[in-house]
């Protein structure tokens, strides 16, 4: 052969001006690729053809398998799991009902308190102020109050008696005037200006002696009861409007209403506050409660004071129904259900932490119980499972997975009851082949 004309390709105009070095590397490279198709070859040949031959099972030889007897059940009972939340049970962002100063602040974000406890407090130095004002008030009042239920003392009867001795004489003396000059005044010996001043003098007499004898009466008879009952209510006017002012004082004082945590504080000592300003907020942590969103007809079998087992951060914790809300979540068309969780079960929990709830119902349907690991998936949604014959070989039956868990699912299909269903290494095994049943055990 003559290596100066070989060339991939005669008839190209490139291959006339190859190289020996390029014409050479060309030949080997084809010699290399015929080399590794033969040795691939070789090998899968040595591989699979001789191992199958090796391994092969005889047609006699059944296959060993395990099985599960079909046991019918006309219900099932299944479980279903929802998520909620964890939730304080009490919140509360505490705030002053007065305007004023906070001139003190008793507890910081974190710290626990305990009911009663004082957090907070204005400036109350007006305040003190007005108390003390009221106080004095009330006490002057209070004075004549028990003076008009004494009544009148003695000398005060006494000296009545006496302006009333007094002015009766006054009298007696202006009625004896008035007489002479009216005797005067017949014989013009005095003007008729004097006699009227007589005549004045007796009348002005008697109308004093006519007061002073009505003051003497009266201070006789006692104090009336209506002016005791007026000054009664004076008094008790007082007295509310101190009472007010106390409880205004009182109101200074920002108190916790519950034990908890402070979570947050919202102002410092100098602020100058208006009512409803948000000072702390205060959260209580035991009892926490969980809120679940649950479907109506499931909420509806639920009853006040059952109790279930709640799962939080793989811990399980217990809780009792304290309440169902009676209306429909507009977002997730679900009812709220509340569990409460005791002290005990509180500890360690924090608001805001994922809960899960596991329910079981019981649901009517007939069908059997098999493990998953019998379960073949075949076409349009259905499944096949694998049962042994009397003749010792397999047959394949399609079921409907009605209901499944993480071990086992409830199916309905072509099964008949007191059937053998190979519970495992359902991948060996083909229609028709020949088993043999090592191990046997009713439908879990």
């Amino acid at each position: 052969m003559n290596t100066n004309s070989y060339s991939p390709s005669g008839e190209s105009f490139f291959a006339k001006k190859w190289t020996k070095r390029q014409q050479w590397t060309a030949r080997l490279a084809a010699g290399g690729a015929v080399l590794t198709v033969a040795i691939a070859a070789v090998a899968f040949a040595s591989r699979y053809g001789g191992s199958s031959a090796a391994t092969a099972p005889s047609e006699t030889d059944p296959i060993p398998v395990a099985v599960v007897v079909m046991k019918p059940l006309s219900e099932y009972t299944a479980q279903r799991s929802y998520t909620g939340t964890l939730v304080a049970a009490r919140a509360s962002t505490l705030s002053f009902e007065l305007a004023g100063k906070v001139v003190s602040l008793e507890v910081d974000q974190g710290d626990s308190v305990t009911e009663g406890q004082i957090l907070a407090r204005l400036d109350d130095r007006h305040l003190r102020a007005r108390i003390r004002q009221t106080e004095a008030q009330r006490a002057q009042q209070a004075a004549i109050l028990d003076e008009l239920i004494a009544g009148p003392r003695k000398e005060q009867i006494a000296a009545a008696e006496a302006d009333v001795r007094r002015l009766t004489a006054q009298l007696k003396l202006q009625q004896a005037t008035k007489l002479r000059r009216l005797q005067l005044k017949e014989s013009n010996a005095i003007s008729q200006e004097s006699l009227d001043d007589a005549v004045f003098g007796t009348d002005a007499a008697q109308g004093q002696l006519d007061a002073a004898r009505s003051q003497l009466e009266e201070l006789k008879e006692g104090t009336r009861l209506e002016q005791i009952e007026a000054q009664k209510a004076q008094v008790a006017q007082l007295d509310a409007q101190l009472a007010d002012l106390k409880l205004e004082q009182e109101d200074t004082q920002l108190v916790a209403p519950y034990s908890g945590t402070i979570a947050q504080r919202n102002v410092d000592e100098g602020t100058v506050i208006t009512p409803g300003t948000a000072i702390y907020r205060l959260v209580q942590h035991e009892p926490i409660e969980a809120w679940f969103g649950l479907p109506p007809e499931v909420a509806g079998k639920l009853k006040i004071g059952d109790s279930f087992s709640i799962d939080v951060e793989k811990q399980t914790r217990q809780g009792i129904v304290t309440g169902i809300v009676p209306e429909l979540d507009n977002t997730t068309r679900t009812q709220t259900v509340v569990l409460t969780l005791d002290g005990k079960s509180s500890q360690g929990l924090v608001p805001a932490q994922v809960a899960r709830l596991v329910l079981e119902s019981s649901r009517k349907a007939d069908g059997f119980w098999l493990p998953n690991s019998a379960l073949l998936q075949g076409s349009r949604g259905l499944w096949s499972v694998y049962v042994v014959e009397e003749a010792g070989t397999v047959a394949r039956r399609e079921v409907e997975i009605l209901y499944s868990e993480s071990e086992r699912s409830f199916v309905r299909g072509t099964l008949l009851p007191d059937e053998q269903v190979v519970a495992s290494g359902i991948n060996r095994l083909v229609p028709g082949v020949q088993v043999q049943v090592i191990s046997g055990s009713e439908s879990p």
